[in-house]
């Protein structure tokens, strides 16, 4: 009898662990079809648990309305961080490949419950970071709020998962507003992404990247604390959709030490990054 008790207390202790476990595994979210299905599956490719080591976050506008389609990013950074590949999906909405990232391809792993991206193999990191981009199409019903999961995994890039990590990225809410809503400047749906420069702080050069998913006329200035012109890297010029890395000298542009701006214009819009150059 006392034998029996003892294993029952065993399985139950084990039950409970189970549970805390799963908590704990999917507090920051899981990708949405799997999740949906009842089958918490994470990084299939991966067979163990989630690890905090790696960061893993998705970026783009939190206002889009009903049937518009935004950009996106997910971004892995740490772990062995040699090479990274991701699971992408949403709850309402849909997510789509775009020509400016060729790296990712649209699956559906599980018959009959949507598709989500995922990648076509491990993508090597640039710095201390490898990013995803995708296109993101809002459900046809308004006023909802949407979800993007997403996981990432960071890897050292050898033939076996040895050593590898991964870890899901917190739930991204979008709030679906009417199609003749007008979102807030700071969620308005932008067609380019300017990157933060690294390094940062540099000496003497450091790279800036952006990308543009429709052709237009940009500018890309850098400004003094003073908000004075310091240098102009692009005037006005027409640029076709397509990720862009320009590398920057600060000594070609006389710059002294000290904080700087550097803003992208095109027709859609600006974005302003703050850099920083110790000689």
């Amino acid at each position: 009898m006392k034998i029996l008790r003892t294993i029952s207390i065993f399985i139950f202790i084990g039950f409970l662990f189970l549970i805390y476990q799963n908590i704990m595994a999917f507090k920051d979210g899981i990708v949405g079809f799997t999740k949906k299905n009842g089958n918490d599956i994470g990084c299939v490719c991966h067979e163990f648990e989630p690890n905090d080591t790696v960061n893993v976050n998705i970026t783009g506008p939190s206002v889009v309305r009903a049937n518009d389609t935004a950009l996106y990013v997910l971004r892995i950074s740490r772990g062995p961080a040699i090479a990274g590949g991701c699971d992408i999906s949403t709850s309402l909405g849909s997510v789509i490949t775009t020509p400016l990232d060729t790296g990712l391809r649209r699956d559906e792993q599980i018959p009959g419950a949507g598709f989500e991206l995922t990648h076509k193999r491990p993508k090597l990191f640039s710095g201390d970071t490898v990013k995803f981009i995708f296109r993101y199409i809002a459900p046809s019903t308004p006023n909802v709020t949407d979800t993007i999961f997403a996981n990432g995994n960071s890897t050292n890039n050898n033939v076996s998962s040895d050593g590898d990590k991964w870890n899901y990225a917190s739930n991204f809410l979008v709030s679906i507003i009417p199609p003749s809503g007008i979102a807030a400047n700071s969620s308005i749906i932008r067609s380019f992404e300017l990157e933060q420069n690294y390094p940062n702080p540099f000496n003497p050069e450091t790279k800036i990247n952006f990308n543009i998913t429709n052709s237009s006329v940009i500018s890309l200035v850098i400004y003094n604390i003073e908000g004075k012109e310091a240098a102009t890297l692009i005037n006005n010029s027409l640029y076709r959709p397509g990720n862009y890395s320009l590398t920057i000298n600060a000594d070609q542009y006389k710059l002294s030490s000290g904080v700087y701006y550097y803003k992208l214009t095109t027709k859609d819009g600006f974005e302003v990054k703050k850099m920083v150059f110790i000689k």
